[in-house]
């Protein structure tokens, strides 16, 4: 007795809480619309099981809020009565930084408000929702602080609150770091999760709790996140997972967990990540797997032996790796399903193809492939080649979507010739002449190596002789300054002194006696004349 009084105590507590939760929620403002269907797209149909369908476009109308109720357009007899309806409304493009407690309905609910700036959103956002099937937020401003388990709460009734129908959850290309643990403990039917193009460079132990926590998940997006590894138990009870997306991550080496979805995973995309090689056994144990994306990887270079043994295999995208040169097509010679193989825009010259083991009762070995993708290959038009294509089943090579279509660049006889308009027969019947065998072009002359060491040699031999020289003519003037055939100063006399010294050596003793005795005479009559004066 004491037992059913306290369960019943604290269910009225319970309920009182959720009442003052619904209280505050209501002191927020929703956008005041008067006429909604004047502003926004109002539009309703009946399908042929008399099942209404209405949809509400608000998209681009720079509301800052939800609506506080729906149409009235979209009630009648028939909602009323309980039948079956659905209500796909979008909010996207608009300025809603807060997403409020969504208002009351019965109807199928898909939800879209991508592109607004969100930052927050209300707990319980579904209180009054519970059947949404589809939420669509990427393109916001979502942290983990925005994401809490009591987010996804549907209504309360008796001890506890009841599970959403929540099937589809997109929240790509926001800020989450990491989840809460029981993050998605009231959506035990979400089957479609994106997380990509978020900041979960590292799966810690509660994000991958959360992750792994939903048993009926068939559809993980986790691409652009900076990954390099996943915990070892992430897909331990995650047993039906069927297609699986990490492109764009920074793995090196296949994630040796994805051996835990060996019998459900049917797709998987490894494309741009920086892969260098994928070994024999790469994907070993995906004995389901029929679509394999292994494209946009700039480091990869080669696919060992045994790495496409992929039984199941229907669909290879092999495109874009512009370091591929070699493909051994002995693998795929396992998947008789084969319909689609793109292997264009690679490096690739040659195809090679274990002809030893296809016998004669059956020559084609992809009965079912549909389309062949091998344009923007630089392919070496020979004999090997093209037995390989014949002994694939391939006749006819078909043009790309865009018009490119698949060409030889060697031998020079070939090159530009479409792989269309040649045959095995003629390709292997054909002689080609020696001097049309492939020949590296040569760059300019002057861009040439052994032009560009020689002027490097002459450069240097210039550099050293004027070196000797300029060193020699130094020594020269050197030597030629320390001896009499230097240049010596010059030194400066009178006139008068200078030539009366030079006149005197040249004439005789009395000459210059009498010269001498002259000169001093007149000089005494002016020295008295300028006395006197």
């Amino acid at each position: 007795m004491k037992y059913k009084f306290l369960l019943l105590l604290l269910a009225e507590t319970v309920f009182l809480l959720a009442s003052g939760v619904l209280g505050q929620h209501e002191d927020i403002p929703y956008q005041p619309v008067t006429n909604i269907c004047q502003t926004c797209v109002c539009l309703g149909r009946t399908d042929s099981d008399h099942h209404m369908h209405f949809n509400l476009d608000c998209s681009v109308k720079n509301f800052e809020h939800i609506l506080a109720r729906w149409p009235q357009e979209f009630r009648s007899p028939e909602i009323s009565a309980g039948a079956p309806f659905e209500i796909v409304v979008s909010y996207s493009g608009n300025r809603i930084k807060l997403l409020q407690q969504l208002p009351a309905t019965n109807a199928s609910l898909t939800l879209s408000c991508r592109h607004c700036g969100l930052q927050e959103l209300q707990a319980p956002l579904f209180m009054d929702v519970p059947n949404v099937e589809a939420l669509f937020l990427s393109w916001n401003e979502l942290s983990s602080d925005a994401l809490s388990p009591e987010l996804f709460r549907g209504p309360f009734r008796n001890t506890r609150y009841e599970p959403i129908g929540l099937r589809d959850l997109d929240l790509s290309h926001n800020r989450i770091a990491r989840l809460d643990r029981k993050l998605f403990e009231h959506t035990p039917n979400l089957t479609k999760l994106n997380l990509s193009y978020n900041k979960l460079s590292v799966l810690d132990e509660a994000t991958a709790a959360a992750i792994g926590s939903v048993t009926t998940l068939q559809r993980l997006e986790l691409a652009h996140n900076g990954l390099m590894s996943l915990p070892a138990g992430l897909f331990t009870n995650l047993k039906r997972i069927r297609i699986l997306d990490i492109s764009g991550n920074d793995f090196t080496v296949i994630p040796p967990t994805l051996l835990q979805l060996g019998k459900s995973l049917v797709l998987l995309s490894l494309a741009e990540n920086p892969f260098a090689s994928l070994k024999g056994n790469s994907f070993q144990g995906l004995v389901s797997l029929k679509r394999l994306n292994i494209s946009a990887m700039s480091s990869l270079r080669s696919l060992e032996t045994g790495a496409l043994h992929l039984p199941a295999l229907e669909q290879l995208e092999c495109s874009r790796n512009p370091k591929l040169e070699r493909l051994e097509l002995a693998d795929l010679l396992v998947s008789r399903n084969l319909t689609q193989l793109d292997l264009s825009r690679n490096a690739l010259s040659t195809l090679v193809l274990n002809i030893t083991s296809i016998t004669n009762n059956n020559p084609n070995i992809w009965p079912r492939l549909r389309r062949l993708s091998i344009a923007k290959n630089p392919w070496y038009c020979s004999c090997e080649l093209f037995k390989a294509l014949e002994m694939a089943g391939i006749t006819h090579i078909e043009r790309e979507a865009d018009g490119t279509e698949a060409r030889c660049e060697t031998p020079y006889l070939l090159a530009g010739t479409p792989l269309s308009n040649l045959t095995a027969e003629r390709i292997c019947s054909m002689v080609i002449p020696k001097k049309y065998r492939e020949v590296d072009e040569e760059p300019p002359r002057f861009l040439r190596r052994r032009y560009i060491i020689l002027t490097a040699i002459i450069a240097s031999v210039v550099l050293v002789i004027g070196l000797v020289i300029g060193f020699i003519v130094a020594c020269v003037r050197r030597r030629l300054k320390g001896s009499d055939y230097g240049v010596q100063p010059i030194r400066y006399t009178s006139v008068r002194g200078s030539n009366l010294s030079q006149f005197s050596q040249l004439q005789p003793a009395s000459v210059a006696s009498k010269f001498n005795n002259v000169h001093a005479g007149s000089s005494s009559g002016t020295t008295t004349g300028a006395a006197n004066a």
